[in-house]
């Protein structure tokens, strides 16, 4: 359930600043890979808690930092909101992860008269800021480009050039430059029967995982009672595995 969601964000989106980074992530590890588009509708407080506010003790300062925050991934054209939340209806979002494409809402009525949103794909061009023709790099082996000296003297690879300092001076980033570009995969590549780096076993979070995207209707009221037991900092695939537990699912090794 949206991790093939959140490789699209790392490819594609990792110019974001961090805070509009983090939030987009979280939209997309909570929303289906198969949706067209993925769409987010699990409510601001809980996109709120992710990014480190507490929308229960200041509710009016944490609602207009994750308003300010989707603003600016509107801007991005990174989702579009469905232009529906009223007092008693959630927004939702659709996720315009493929920078070619994005989502258009149409609002119809329920019965009971909620309204009911149906999005349709259609094509765009690029919103990404786009790079000088001096960034580009080559395509293909055969592709050449013009020669750049060597960072530390030098004109071309056959010369020589004096050693690298080991020691170099220290230079100060911007928040928005510390966010990791991670390679693009095709889909997550889990090692069955290894543990990620705060100790979960990669099967149990599949299974987890694969038990709440069945259940599309309750997974997102899972993932925000397991936020709200386990804390904001807790971990996606901790989360995951105790929204979960939360809805009755066991690991195979504990099941009766």
């Amino acid at each position: 359930m949206g991790a093939s969601n959140a490789l699209l964000v790392s490819h594609y989106w990792k110019h974001l600043g961090h805070r509009d980074h983090r939030l987009l992530t979280f939209m997309a590890l909570v929303s289906l890979d198969a949706g067209t588009p993925p769409v987010y509708f699990g409510g601001w407080q809980v996109g709120a808690r992710h990014l480190g506010l507490d929308p229960e003790a200041n509710p009016d300062s944490a609602a207009e930092q994750f308003r300010r925050v989707t603003a600016s991934l509107k801007r991005a054209g990174a989702i579009v909101p469905n232009g529906a939340a009223r007092h008693g209806n959630r927004a939702e979002y659709a996720l315009t992860l493929d920078p070619n494409t994005t989502a258009t809402p149409t609002i119809t009525r329920s019965g009971t008269g909620r309204p009911v949103t149906t999005w349709a794909v259609v094509h765009r061009t690029d919103p990404r800021p786009q790079r000088s023709p001096a960034e580009m790099v080559p395509l293909s082996p055969t592709e050449t480009v013009p020669q750049q000296p060597h960072r530390n003297g030098g004109s071309s690879p056959t010369e020589t050039v004096p050693p690298m300092r080991t020691e170099e001076p220290l230079e100060e980033y911007r928040q928005e430059e510390l966010v990791e570009s991670q390679p693009p995969s095709p889909a997550p590549v889990e090692n069955f029967g290894a543990q990620t780096a705060d100790g979960i076993d990669t099967e149990i979070y599949a299974a987890a995982s694969a038990y709440l995207q069945a259940r599309p209707m309750q997974h997102l009221a899972l993932m925000e009672q397991a936020a709200a037991e386990l804390g904001p900092n807790c971990s996606v695939r901790r989360q995951v595995i105790t929204a979960a537990a939360l809805g009755g699912w066991q690991p195979k090794e504990t099941a009766a």
